[in-house]
Formats: C-alpha cells, sequence, structure tokens
C-alpha cells in the first residue's frame, strides 16, 4: 500500500495530488507526476492555474481535468488514506509494508531478506 504524506506538507501539496488523480483519469498520471516534480516552486503559487497549465502541456482534455479539480473528485479518499496512514504510526518516508510488518526509514538488504524469508516459511 502506498501511504500519501500530502497533508502534512499543506494544501499546496494536497492540490498536486489531486491533479495527479485526475490525470490518471486520463492515463497521464506519470506525466503529471514528473511535471510537477519538476514545477515544485511554482506550486507555492496560485496551484491551480499550475495545474491546469501543466495539464494542457502534456494533452490532457482540459475540461474534464479541471472538472475533476473543480470537484476535488478525490479529495475524500486522500483524507482517508492520511487517516490510515495516522493509525500505522507513519510520519515519515519511506515505509515498507511487508504483509503487515512496517519498516520505517531506509533498510538493509540483509532486513529485507529477513522479512521476506519469514514470511515466506509460514
Amino acid at each position: 500500500m502506498i501511504f500519501n504524506l500530502v497533508l502534512s506538507h499543506g494544501e499546496y501539496s494536497v492540490q498536486a495530488h489531486l491533479a495527479g488523480e485526475c490525470a490518471a483519469e486520463q492515463g497521464y498520471f506519470w506525466q503529471m507526476h514528473d511535471l510537477l516534480f519538476q514545477n515544485q516552486a511554482a506550486l507555492w503559487g496560485d496551484t491551480q492555474a499550475v495545474v491546469r497549465q501543466l495539464a494542457a502541456e502534456i494533452g490532457l482534455d482540459s475540461a474534464e481535468f479541471n472538472t475533476c479539480m473543480a470537484d476535488q473528485r478525490y479529495l475524500d479518499g486522500l483524507y482517508s488514506q492520511d487517516e490510515l496512514r495516522k493509525e500505522h504510526g507513519i510520519r515519515g518516508q519511506p515505509v515498507f509494508d511487508i504483509e503487515g510488518d512496517f519498516l520505517f526509514g531506509a533498510q538493509s538488504f540483509e532486513t529485507f531478506q529477513g522479512i521476506i524469508e519469514a514470511k515466506l516459511a509460514q
């Protein structure tokens, strides 16, 4: 499972996440993802205008994308996911969920190997 930390980073980050979800509806998640990271500094202004411009750059149907953003279509799911993240005690990245065993932060190969081998032996 992927836990996003967007609510920990403020409204600009929430809107960027929603832009990714709206782009995904049209099959352009990764293109939007890459542009959002390349244009992070611009997101601190009028985030809605920036993401609309980025959507146009990658060729999204602007009407569909803008409606998705205006409706904040994925906001409830984002808040639900954030609550789940908090319930699991996740406060930073990276976090790895290996069938319910959480590893926080960078880990050695041996740590992963031990957990995976134990899971396979069950």
